[in-house]
């Protein structure tokens, strides 16, 4: 029986090596003394082979025998999880797991084995815990697991660890390449540049990217439902700002006389007001005409009125248009002509400086255009100050009285904001209380949460209440209520329950969404079809529609169109995500030092995504 132990032990080595044939022929021997263990290794080496049909043979004789689960569970198992690879059968990852929940005490075998189902059917919370109950568990599997739950500050530690205590080139450069993914990822821009520089001093040899592609890709599933709902309830800067363009009036005087609110139309500061509206008769009545229309369409006849005496006011309404469509290139350019008009303008002051931030620019005469905001004197003072306290400096306040503004839709708007933000705001407040039916105000409103109302009471209300079919104002207006109807839809899991057609007054706004929703349903052919379609008419240039053209080039496998594409959007609108995705694919390339370059802001964009084709068969493979 000794003999045969030892006999065994060296079939084991030379399966370690490699030899399986001569493995095969000692344990075919040994099998008639340690049957089950011997059969176990036969139907492993068969399989290392190629040789399916007599690995399955082995390893059905030790599943089809029941008696090897008490006798030897860690063959059973092991024998379960290879007829899994065999033939992609859960039931074997189901038995496996069944056992596990038997047993108390497994061995650290065992318990690798478990982990590794647990893996395959991409439960890497359970894989994980498993693991941090084991002795001697990898850490650069941990690592890996962390980076597949999000977790990669805890990742970057066990990565880091992994890195400094591992010999071997081939696997440091494996670790290397997936703590630089990791970094990525969460925007660590410090430590990708600390292991970019590592990748560099490995360049003539590194060759992990061959094997472990890094390449971008539409995540249709970027965000997780509880990082949806942080997007509707606690604003970024950007979704801010853009809250304050869809809000913000038109005006229709160089003098701070008459603006046009979104709910009550025309407000005059007095009397005389009316003679003014009569001198500027003809542009306010084609204004009028397009106060209410699509924001796509509005762009498009607004941009024909341009001359060469065009006031600050149309140049603001603009402006104003553009950013409502996601333009912010041209908004900022508009916003610049309004100003450099009516310098004494506030609001337009306070518009140009967040449009600098959300379009990425550098504007020459920013520091003219904060001290104008901070000065006692000029035109619509309050708006302009309130909005450079939300946006650019909370410590700078406004020095006036909102006077006859404050029963404008704006002047609640923002002020609702940052207690909507921290949470502190009600039904009460103005903004919800006085304009309810309003398509935004409706959502904010419903997004509130009540008092006294529970998690659960709170997701069920929102879940009953979001429209799901009765949705038009959804769809066709500004962009940011079809961004936050959209995301509000993701965080509740709506998203494909809602009903995204229009059966009339069909606009270009509600078809860049339809073609959105192509994408989404695995259509990306016609979803760039139309929104090419609306590019060629409306000369769209906006960083959302040409992002969304991106997302079908990558969802068509159309890589390199994408990547020109980024190229354009890099060089158009000088847009911080575009740089980062370049720097993404140079990396692929080990063009190190010119992709360092291009990671000076965190990525932000939602719909396009990067990954390591083969991420998933690497984890299963360690």
């Amino acid at each position: 029986m000794l003999s045969q132990q030892v006999e065994f032990n060296n079939a084991v080595l030379l399966l370690e090596k490699g030899e399986y044939l001569k493995a095969i022929d000692i344990l075919k021997d040994t099998s008639k003394f340690l049957k089950i263990p011997s059969y176990l290794n036969i139907g492993i080496a068969y399989y290392k082979l190629n040789s399916i049909h007599n690995a399955k043979v082995y390893l059905e004789r030790i599943y089809s025998h029941e008696a090897a689960i008490t006798e030897d569970t860690y063959s059973y198992m092991s024998a379960c999880y290879y007829l899994y690879l065999i033939s992609n059968n859960q039931k074997f990852l189901k038995k496996i797991i069944q056992l596990a929940k038997t047993k108390k005490d497994l061995s650290e075998h065992s318990k690798r084995l478990i982990a590794d189902t647990f893996i395959i059917l991409k439960d890497y919370k359970m894989a994980l815990s498993l693991l941090e109950t084991m002795d001697y568990a990898s850490d650069f599997k941990k690592g890996l697991l962390l980076i597949k739950l999000k977790d990669y500050e805890k990742a970057n530690l066990l990565l880091t660890k992994a890195y400094e205590s591992i010999v071997n080139l081939n696997t440091k450069d494996k670790i290397l390449w997936f703590m630089v993914f990791s970094n990525l990822k969460s925007n660590n821009l410090e430590k990708l540049n600390d292991n970019l520089d590592l990748i560099q001093e490995r360049k003539s040899s590194f060759e992990v990217n061959k094997e472990l592609e890094l390449k971008m890709f539409f995540n249709k599933n970027k965000y997780t439902p509880d990082e949806y709902f942080k997007f509707i309830t606690k604003f970024d800067l950007n979704r801010k700002i853009d809250y304050i363009y869809y809000f913000a009036p038109y005006i229709f005087s160089d003098n701070e006389e008459i603006m046009y609110d979104s709910t009550k139309g025309f407000i005059f500061k007095d009397k005389s007001s009316l003679d003014n509206l009569d001198d500027m008769i003809s542009y306010n009545a084609s204004f009028l005409k397009l106060i209410k229309k699509d924001p796509i369409q509005k762009v498009a006849e607004l941009k024909k009125m341009l001359n060469k005496d065009t006031k600050s006011y149309i140049y603001y309404n603009l402006a104003l248009s553009y950013a409502q469509i996601d333009d912010f290139y041209n908004a900022l350019k508009y916003f610049e002509q309004a100003t450099k008009l009516n310098p004494g303008n506030k609001l337009y002051s306070a518009m140009t400086l967040i449009t600098a931030i959300r379009s990425n620019a550098t504007i020459s005469d920013k520091d003219y255009l904060e001290t104008n905001i901070k000065l006692k004197k000029g035109m619509y003072q309050y708006f302009g100050q309130k909005i450079y306290n939300l946006i650019i400096n909370d410590k700078i306040g406004t020095s006036v009285e909102p006077k006859h503004y404050s029963k404008t839709i704006f002047y609640e708007a923002l002020n609702f904001l940052p207690k909507f933000i921290d949470g502190t705001a009600s039904l009460d407040d103005p903004l919800v209380k006085d304009n309810f039916k309003e398509p935004l105000t409706f959502l904010l409103k419903e997004v509130i949460k009540r008092k006294n109302e529970n998690n659960f009471t709170y997701f069920s209300r929102l879940q009953d209440t979001v429209p799901l079919k009765i949705n038009n104002n959804f769809l066709d207006g500004s962009i940011l209520i079809t961004q936050y109807y959209i995301d509000l839809l993701k965080a509740l899991g709506l998203f494909d329950k809602a009903d995204f057609s229009m059966e009339s007054n069909i606009t270009p706004t509600y078809l860049r969404t339809k073609a959105l929703k192509l994408l989404y349903d695995g259509y990306p052919k016609k979803a760039l079809n139309l929104i090419e379609t609306l590019q060629s008419e409306y000369k769209l240039e906006d960083k959302y529609t040409m992002y969304l053209v991106v997302a079908c080039y990558l969802d068509d496998n159309r890589y390199n169109d994408a990547s020109v594409q980024i190229s354009l959007i890099k060089g158009l609108l000088n847009d911080s995500d575009a740089d980062f995705l370049t720097g993404v694919q140079l990396i692929q390339e080990l063009k190190i030092n010119s992709a360092k370059q291009f990671f000076l802001k965190p990525y932000l964009d939602d719909m396009i995504d990067f990954k390591i084709e083969g991420f998933d068969k690497f984890l299963e493979s360690l």
